[in-house]
């Protein structure tokens, strides 16, 4: 299975490093300029893991996690955030998100491979969790099944 990664920054530079290397890694990339246009991804397409810039015109990644945390159906996808935003307050509010993994731009050649490896076992950690709730609902069914 290939799964989906979204990256969601506005900087089309570190956009475009991003999803270059991650096509290196063979994930299937989208990608959006600000928070609503991730919004509208997230609604049309199925996303296994988010990549998200804090500073974005439109849509700031704060405003975008206020939506999507709102939105029980998005729980299971891990959120990366990779941002400049290094002070303590912004990533403690950050953090206040329940977000998987932060990593703090510029992404550098070090910061880069730090990156892929958090994808890496975010994606898995995503895949660990549909497979759970799948089994869940199996087993749900098999006992609802033999309670008949």
């Amino acid at each position: 299975m290939i799964n989906t990664i979204l990256v969601t920054d506005d900087n089309v530079l570190d956009n475009a490093i991003i999803r270059n290397y991650l096509y290196k890694e063979r994930y299937n990339i989208v990608s959006a300029l600000n928070g609503r246009e991730a919004l509208e991804l997230l609604e049309s397409r199925n996303i296994d893991l988010i990549l998200l810039d804090m500073v974005m015109p439109v849509m700031d990644g704060y405003e975008f996690m206020k939506v999507f945390s709102k939105t029980p159906f998005y729980k299971e996808i891990p959120i990366i955030v990779t941002s400049s935003l290094d002070g303590v307050e912004n990533i403690e509010k950050i953090l206040e998100y329940d977000v998987f993994d932060y990593i703090i731009k510029p992404l550098d050649h070090i910061n880069r491979l730090i990156l892929v490896n958090k994808i890496k076992t975010a994606v898995k950690h995503r895949n660990l969790i549909s497979d759970l709730n799948k089994a869940t609902k199996i087993i749900d069914t098999l006992s609802t099944t033999k309670n008949i």
